[in-house]
């Protein structure tokens, strides 16, 4: 009988498990605060939430954390940048955006985009092994409030980031 039931139990679909990749830890204004990048299963395939897209022409850095190690739009915060060739230590970036996410998709937003401060993001450290790497990047950015996506950014409400990313990540 027990062993009837242990046989059940593994033909159950279990909720996908998120693996850790590495943190994202940051000061906004005088707050110290951590997320974790992550991957998950989505839909049979594996999904990061740290990515790199190298082209020839333009590349992508994508890393987006969450308050704990499992996937959640609540408390998400984000940073991207955009470079002109390839990603590598000492190559600044084309453009840069930092969202956080405190309450999740219903907003309000925290948003570099419109800030007066210019993102910052310095690539420290970039290892490649074909499709996975680790890097190690610093951030700095203005985030101001946006109450919802189709609503104007609020200038007059801003808050300083300054952060630090050490995670592994996929290369597409």
């Amino acid at each position: 009988m027990i062993r009837a039931c242990l046989s059940a139990l593994l033909l159950v679909p279990l909720p996908a498990v998120a693996e850790t990749l590495g943190k994202i830890t940051a000061f906004i204004g005088a707050d110290r605060r951590s997320w974790y990048t992550i991957t998950m299963e989505q839909g049979g395939r594996t999904v990061p939430t740290a990515s790199l897209r190298q082209g020839q022409r333009l590349s992508e850095m994508l890393v987006q954390g969450h308050p704990e190690p499992e996937f959640s739009t609540r408390g998400m915060f984000s940073v991207d940048a955009r470079f002109l060739g390839s990603i590598a230590p000492g190559v600044v970036p084309l453009s840069v955006d930092v969202v956080h996410m405190p309450e999740g998709m219903g907003g309000p937003f925290w948003t570099s985009r419109g800030a007066a401060q210019r993102p910052v993001v310095e690539i420290v450290e970039l290892e490649l092994w074909g499709r996975v790497g680790q890097l190690t990047a610093t951030f700095e950015a203005e985030l101001c409030r946006k109450d919802k996506l189709s609503r104007p950014t609020d200038l007059a409400d801003c808050r300083s980031v300054t952060g630090a990313i050490e995670t592994d990540f996929f290369a597409n």
